[in-house]
């Protein structure tokens, strides 16, 4: 089984530290690969392979193939695009999901005034929160915008530096191959571990 994720945001968003993140708290539990939508990321490809993460860099004009594996294997596919490359690519089947990763240094303003960026994804999630004390962010602000765009879709507050976040991230990622994962207390913080960082969403 095969599900592919179209990993969008902007240059800086953090996009190749989440897969390795996944890869790394996943522990296995899937087969991930990337694939790199965009030339010049040698180094992001690089990073991932020292990983042990297989990647890859295509420049098709964006045709990125989404026929699923039949194997019985549990496989995640990440295409990474940076800046508004990959918006357009419509969602054709049940195994493809497209993830906005966006950072809190691009302001919490964003999606009203980008709104298709946030409109047309399955998944929003909020990166480098660990940065919140030295920007003027406002996660209070970025929600209730977010709510106004699209009142429905998921947003994870992360940070993969710190490691808070990654566990629903994780969970949400295991839910896709019909898993249900059992916590494993104390192996990731959580949100509500750093109460400075918490008073940002309240």
């Amino acid at each position: 089984m095969m599900k592919i994720i179209y990993l969008l945001g902007n240059i800086g968003a953090g996009k190749t530290e989440l897969i390795r993140r996944t890869h790394e708290t996943l522990g296995g539990r899937l087969a991930i690969r990337a694939v790199y939508c965009q030339q010049n990321s040698f180094l992001d490809q690089e990073k991932l392979q020292a990983a042990g993460i297989p990647a890859f860099m295509t420049n098709e004009n964006y045709r990125v193939p989404v026929e699923l594996s039949t194997a019985d294997r549990e496989e995640l596919v990440f295409y990474e695009f940076s800046g508004r490359t990959g918006y357009s690519l419509p969602k054709q089947n049940d195994g493809v999901f497209r993830i906005l990763v966006f950072s809190v240094t691009e302001g919490d303003e964003k999606p009203l005034k980008y709104p298709r960026l946030f409109k047309e994804v399955e998944l929003v999630i909020l990166n480098k929160i660990d940065l919140l004390p030295f920007t003027d962010f406002s996660g209070h602000r970025f929600q209730r915008q977010l709510r106004l765009v699209n009142p429905t879709v998921p947003l994870i507050n992360l940070s993969c530096r710190s490691g808070v976040g990654l566990e629903s991230w994780r969970n949400w990622v295991l839910k896709l191959f019909g898993h249900h994962y059992v916590e494993e207390s104390g192996i990731l913080p959580r949100l509500n571990n750093f109460p400075g960082l918490s008073a940002y969403f309240s």
